[in-house]
């Protein structure tokens, strides 16, 4: 009986590879195949009219750019038109920024010098912990949400901050 079994496993192994053996020209050496393009440098995005980061709203109909500023202990957010340039006067009074693995932070609307009233382009959160936790961290991923008219927008932030800006501040103060 065993040496039945292992006969007709035999035979159906060997029927099977020849089934799916067939020698046509679809065969490639490994030197054939086309080789796959190489993926674009990730660089982290590219650097806003702020020295920030920029992060895409919707399909890029607007844009967002983070930014930590060690000096006013501040984290700024702001909107920016399709071409991630131009300030873009929005009527929300708050964002969130969401660091991951961390709490969600509230920037409040302020209003620059010259945007109209109940309109803005930048959004801040002063708090000098959460400035030191983000410059020790090195770099901010997360998500970013904000209201433009009526419609809600959520962006992906990967933004990576500058190695030396939190280093030279710090030894500056101390000498």
């Amino acid at each position: 009986m065993v040496r039945f079994s292992f006969v007709a496993s035999l035979a159906i192994g060997l029927a099977c590879g020849a089934v799916g053996c067939n020698n046509s020209s679809e065969y490639k050496s490994a030197s054939e195949v086309k080789k796959a393009a190489p993926l674009p440098d990730h660089d982290h995005g590219a650097k806003g009219p702020h020295g920030g980061g920029i992060i895409e709203l919707g399909e890029e109909e607007y844009h967002a750019e983070l930014v930590i500023d060690h000096d006013s202990h501040a984290v700024v957010l702001y909107v920016l038109g399709k071409d991630a340039k131009t300030p873009e006067l929005v009527s929300a009074t708050e964002v969130t920024v969401t660091p991951e693995g961390k709490d969600s932070l509230t920037l409040k609307a302020t209003p620059q010098a010259g945007e109209a009233e109940g309109k803005t382009s930048k959004f801040e959160l002063v708090d000098d912990a959460v400035v030191h936790a983000l410059m020790d961290a090195g770099f901010v991923h997360g998500t970013l949400r904000i209201s433009i008219g009526d419609k809600p927008y959520n962006g992906k932030i990967d933004y990576h901050l500058d190695e030396a800006g939190h280093d030279d501040h710090d030894h500056k103060e101390k000498k």
